[in-house]
């Protein structure tokens, strides 16, 4: 009769501890969870261009500027080379605001390289134009990518304050 009490015991405290973490995980991991699963799944095209000059150009349209201090144009980043390959971002700025975010080169050599971009890089896009600047979220896996698209990205906001 007492090893019937002890095994209940034990099967009671186990099904209290996985009540509680499913419970943690349910409730408290799901918010971070759905955001990043919610940005992951907005997907915005990119454009990709084979440019030989990896110069960095900007052409800026229009002479305004706003209290942001960006000036309505287009700006390319310099291209920033990777272990991966290279990433170089071009941004639109209208009404002083960044609206538009391409990505020019990225690294797509191989199929994994193909797949953490196609995830991570509309993240980046859709971040960078929500927060105007060049301070976004890593994604995870897309540390490389992430670096030369933040230093391409702020280099181009560098050019749009320039103007």
């Amino acid at each position: 009769m007492s090893a019937r009490k002890v095994i209940t015991s034990v099967l009671a405290v186990g099904t209290t501890i996985a009540i509680a973490i499913d419970g943690y995980l349910l409730f408290l991991k799901a918010d971070q969870a759905s955001s990043t699963a919610s940005t992951a799944s907005s997907s915005t095209s990119t454009a990709t261009s084979s440019s030989a000059s990896s110069a960095s150009s900007s052409s800026s349209s229009a002479s305004s500027s706003t209290s942001s201090g960006l000036k309505d144009g287009t700006y390319s980043g310099k291209s920033v080379s990777t272990q991966w390959g290279d990433v170089q971002v071009q941004i639109k700025v209208s009404g002083g605001k960044i609206t538009t975010v391409n990505v020019l080169k990225y690294p797509s050599d191989n199929d994994h390289s193909q797949q953490i971009n196609d995830q991570a890089l509309p993240v980046y896009k859709k971040e960078a134009v929500e927060a105007q600047s060049a301070d976004i979220q890593q994604v995870s896996g897309a540390t490389v990518t992430y670096e030369g698209f933040t230093q391409s990205l702020q280099n181009a906001i560098t050019q749009a304050k320039e103007s």
